[in-house]
């Protein structure tokens, strides 16, 4: 797969492959394959013969031919190949485009691309095309359709300034590019009509809703966060959400909601969990759900199509510009009013489909990684990777995670297929969102992807030392203290669900693996691991428990449930949260419910109401982190000086603080997990403050003798 422009497709092919290096295909329908001149023909007829380099048959059916003498070939203008025959073609723009000069020839700076209205009588439309030879803006104001050419700038911007105040006039381009003309949304756009059928102008200042960033708490550590992963969607679609707006912006922030059984749902019932973060599943425009009919389709949304505008299925009318920018800027505002950051989960390591991008269309070749010889690099499996260290691309980027904290209020980002990303972009953007806020947080899948860049350059969990500031998903955390999730190991056990052999992997977990020297390492600092047993991904936890225990009874299971949920408050490093998972959530054992029906994804309110036990421990292991700050040591120093492990009889394993008394009432804390079926009697060597047990947070029972029972978590402390 070579791209929107495909090759050997015509009978004759001419690409601009390097400075002074032209790639030709000649079919060997024509003239056998073979022609020994070829001419460069430029926009005003002027003729230059070229040197033949080499040749080859690449195929039964065409020629390669290199040639050279081509050095003074001029960005934006058209030129034409001509082989002996008199049989013309158009030159194409191909792989120069990866060339580090012209990287260095056409990056552009500015922060004015797409469309912005100036001083509220004027509207500008600028775009990054270098390798077009025309562009014209295609605008529709009060009904009326206008098409006006473009001007090339330095750089290879097209540029135009129209008269009038053109916000929520709907628009597209018409890009001239390697010989022939096509039409594309603006990859700069800020909103658009329904299903991405055209890009409007967005002046964001009359799209605007007040903001409380004032009302949200001190966030003074990254391990201080408590983050809560929800859907847009999933979140309010069950009928007994009771919810007006449902599976919508809208719908997430309604207020005063209740179940048939009365209690809370949405976000009422969101608020009192105490988390500090919700990380939001992709809002940005997706591909595959259609907008003008919502129901008839489910998707996750990991299929970008428009990064910088808000998702249309999510708005009230996806055919009202303004609805979803101002509905998405309203929910992270009221998110910030009740004190819980947002995070947004961002996909830019591919796109829905490469060819008919925007960025393929508007600059084939540049924008998607490949190899030297020209194939599309696969490492997202998605038939496409963005190529972030392309100096454009990567500005991109930056520039998108940007706007969408100034214009939206985002406090973080989560970056889908972070080892797809390489390491220069992801420190640029955590250095450039920090200096927009402080208190950012940017973290991802740190994978090792496959796809086509030096393993030393990938934003991976294995580079962590090369990116200070940026977390990753811990997946060891995830396999030993759950179990493994391949669909293929569902039936294998973790800690936390019945395997003592893993109690040295406990141990690693329960730190975040921070430390090196018996423990597997990967991590320089808790900030970085983020800590999970469940996430949009894979099989529910409850529906892994169910898997890999079949022979307990359910009350059994709900405490090796709890027992995770305790561990993962407990643990070093930052915790994560399924939405539904401290109710048990279940997908029917759908391992991979990206395009499932709503059945199968929405949250369950009832279900909710049928496992208050397991909400309520869930709220107390929250307050439990909160009020013991020995949970949530910052640096790896901290936990190398106050934390130690002892395996006691039975296999129960001692998690124990020493000498905190700096950090808060108690000197000395000892957690204790008991992963198997028998009930543990342990004497402690004084008095203890018993604080919290399977039942959640007992207050101060001072206690000498401890009743552990079968797959539960104790602390006490004194």
């Amino acid at each position: 797969k070579e791209g929107l422009i495909m090759r050997k497709v015509e009978r004759f092919e001419a690409h601009l492959d390097d400075y002074n290096l032209i790639t030709i295909y000649l079919s060997k329908r024509f003239y056998q394959g073979k022609s020994d001149v070829f001419y460069l023909r430029d926009s005003n007829s002027q003729m230059k013969k070229l040197t033949i380099k080499s040749f080859e048959n690449t195929s039964n059916d065409y020629s390669k031919y290199i040639l050279t003498g081509c050095e003074n070939i001029e960005f934006g203008q058209s030129y034409e190949i001509v082989e002996e025959h008199s049989l013309p073609t158009p030159l194409q723009i191909g792989l120069i485009v990866k060339s580090l000069r012209f990287d260095q020839e056409f990056y552009y700076d500015g922060n004015d691309l797409g469309a912005s209205v100036i001083h509220d009588k004027s509207t500008q439309f600028a775009l990054w095309a270098p390798t077009a030879t025309e562009v014209k803006v295609d605008y529709i104001e009060d009904g009326v359709n206008n098409v006006v050419p473009m001007i090339r700038e330095e750089k290879g911007v097209y540029r135009v300034v129209v008269e009038g105040n053109l916000h929520l006039s709907s628009y597209v381009y018409l890009v001239k590019v390697n010989g022939r003309w096509v039409e594309s949304i603006d990859p700069y756009g800020r909103s658009s009509l329904a299903n991405a059928s055209r890009s409007v102008v967005m002046n964001h200042r009359l799209c605007n809703v007040p903001k409380y960033d004032e009302l949200l708490p001190k966030f003074k550590s990254k391990t201080d966060a408590i983050i809560m992963e929800c859907s847009v969607r999933d979140f309010t679609m069950d009928k007994e959400a009771n919810n007006p707006y449902p599976g919508t912006f809208k719908g997430f922030i309604q207020r005063g909601t209740r179940s048939s059984a009365h209690t809370l749902t949405g976000f009422d019932y969101l608020i009192q969990l105490g988390v500090t973060h919700v990380q939001l599943l992709p809002v940005y425009d997706f591909a595959t759900v259609d907008e003008n009919n919502v129901k008839m389709f489910y998707n996750w949304g990991y299929d970008p199509v428009q990064y910088n505008v808000p998702e249309g299925s999510y708005s009230s009318n996806p055919n009202d510009p303004c609805a979803r920018v101002k509905e998405l800027k309203e929910l992270v505002s009221e998110l910030h009013k009740e004190g819980i950051r947002v995070i947004m989960d961002v996909v830019y390591n591919h796109v829905y489909d490469m060819d008919t991008s925007s960025f393929e269309k508007i600059v084939p070749y540049y924008f998607f990684r490949r190899s030297t010889s020209g194939a599309v690099s696969n490492g997202s499996f998605c038939d496409n990777d963005f190529d972030s260290n392309r100096l454009m691309a990567r500005k991109y980027i930056v520039d998108s995670c940007s706007m969408w904290i100034k214009e939206y209020g985002f406090d973080g980002f989560r970056f889908d297929l972070m080892g797809i990303v390489d390491v220069d972009t992801m420190n640029l953007v955590e250095e450039t969102c920090r200096k927009i806020k402080p208190d950012i947080m940017i973290y991802g899948e740190g994978w090792n992807m496959p796809t086509i860049l030096d393993d030393s350059l990938k934003a991976m969990m294995f580079n962590q030392g090369k990116m200070p500031n940026i977390g990753h998903f811990n997946d060891f955390y995830r396999d030993h203290v759950k179990g493994k999730t391949n669909e293929n190991e569902v039936t294998l056990k973790g800690y936390c669900t019945g395997d003592i052999g893993y109690t040295e992997a406990m141990k690693m977990s329960l730190v975040g693996n921070t430390l090196n020297d018996t423990f597997v390492y990967l991590f320089d600092s808790p900030a970085k691991s983020i800590n999970y047993v469940e996430c949009h991904d894979n099989r529910t936890s409850w529906d892994k428990i169910k898997e890999c225990c079949k022979e307990d009874q359910r009350d059994v299971r709900i405490r090796k449930h709890k027992m995770m949920i305790g561990a993962l408050l407990v643990s070093q490093g930052v915790p994560f949260i399924h939405s539904g998972q401290e109710f048990a959530r279940t997908k029917n054992g759908v391992h991979n419910s990206y395009r499932s029906s709503d059945m199968i994804n929405q949250i369950d309110w009832l279900r909710k109401d049928r496992y208050m036990d397991v909400v309520q421990y869930t709220k107390d292991m929250i307050r439990l982190r909160k009020h013991l700050a020995p949970l949530r040591f910052e640096t790896t120093e901290e936990i190398k000086k106050h934390v130690y492990f002892d395996t006691l009889a039975n296999h129960v394993l001692l998690y124990g603080f020493k000498h905190v008394k700096k950090y808060g009432k108690y000197d000395h804390i000892q957690i204790f997990f008991n992963p198997t079926y028998s009930v543990i009697y342990h004497r402690l060597d004084d008095y203890y403050d018993l604080i919290a047990n399977e039942a959640g947070l007992i207050g101060e029972l001072s206690v000498q003798s401890l009743t552990i029972n079968p797959f539960t978590m104790v602390v006490v402390a004194k």
